[in-house]
């Protein structure tokens, strides 16, 4: 049970180093892990003041079932939305009722990968 309102589905992509190399170096892939229900809320102007010393512009906390398995490197897009990274870690509350996984991103100004044709597995 997801004890906070759901207001959007989003895909997570974990990175992925492959054997082989390029000219810039090591390749890597981003691979779907999965789309899950989450609450997606805006970053208040206050709470990043006191946590990042300064304002952080399109940054939103996101709360997840605590079964989700979001880890701090994964790359998180939401549809029709774009990609986010993950600031910081993943916050594990599991203590009571209200058992949940908490996360801060902030929105990439370019996208990072081209998840319009994804298969989403």
């Amino acid at each position: 049970m997801f004890p906070f309102f759901s207001n959007t589905n989003i895909r997570l992509y974990c990175y992925n180093e492959q054997e082989e190399e390029d000219f810039f170096g090591e390749k890597h892939e981003f691979r779907c892990k999965g789309e899950y229900p989450a609450d997606v809320q805006p970053y208040s102007a206050s709470s990043s003041q006191r946590e990042f010393g300064k304002i952080l512009q399109d940054t939103y906390t996101v709360l997840l079932n605590i079964e989700v398995p979001v880890e701090d490197t994964d790359l998180i897009v939401i549809p029709d939305e774009g990609t986010f990274e993950i600031i910081g870690s993943v916050e594990t509350w599991n203590h009571g009722l209200i058992n949940h996984k908490e996360i801060t991103i902030k929105k990439h100004r370019k996208e990072v990968i081209n998840y319009e044709h994804d298969n989403q597995g």
